[in-house]
């Protein structure tokens, strides 16, 4: 258990979205009892204390989500191989950012992204010959995968430094999420 203290109780609680009726149930106490603590009127006693922290932390637990249940499933992708052509294509039919690129055996080993497609034009790549590379010439390393069962709160923290992470099942790609997946949720 976290190291919690009075003052802790109201914003874990709002945090949750419980009201105070909500964890006065959940704790086996009052409402009222639960007002008391909130506004500073009273000192509860350690065990009424625990009772709290535990309901809290129970509510907590209860209300994780995970990169299965946000993610994107319909995940689009090209093959090693498949021209950047297809990639837009894709991005443009779908209206998404980034196109994994998958080998014969359907592992994951790059990226296709509209942000490096645009780096490359501006770089003076004319876009006549940037559509007909292989994806290969163009792609970036794959994104961050993750298992199917990562709490949100995990993948959040990840997508402070990537624009996306793959969600894994057995060592299989099964889907993706983004920034507006995690509002979403």
């Amino acid at each position: 258990m976290n190291t919690y203290e009075l003052s802790d109780i109201k914003k874990l609680r709002k945090a949750l979205g419980l009201s105070q009726r909500e964890l006065a149930k959940l704790a086996g106490l009052s409402q009222s009892y639960i007002a008391k603590i909130e506004n500073g009127t009273i000192d509860p006693s350690y065990s009424n204390f625990l009772k709290i922290i535990k309901a809290l932390e129970a509510a907590k637990s209860e209300n994780v989500k995970v990169a299965a249940e946000i993610m994107t499933k319909d995940l689009k992708y090209v093959y090693v191989g498949s021209k950047v052509s297809e990639a837009i294509k894709l991005m443009q039919e779908w209206s998404i950012s980034q196109v994994p690129v998958l080998d014969k055996d359907g592992s994951v080993v790059g990226m296709i992204t509209e942000s490096r497609l645009v780096q490359k034009m501006i770089e003076g790549k004319n876009i006549k010959k940037l559509q007909e590379s292989s994806v290969e010439e163009v792609m970036e390393p794959p994104f961050p995968i993750v298992d199917e069962s990562t709490p949100i709160n995990l993948v959040a923290n990840i997508l402070n430094f990537y624009n996306a992470v793959l969600v894994s099942r057995k060592g299989k790609v099964i889907g993706i999420i983004t920034r507006s997946d995690i509002l979403k949720a």
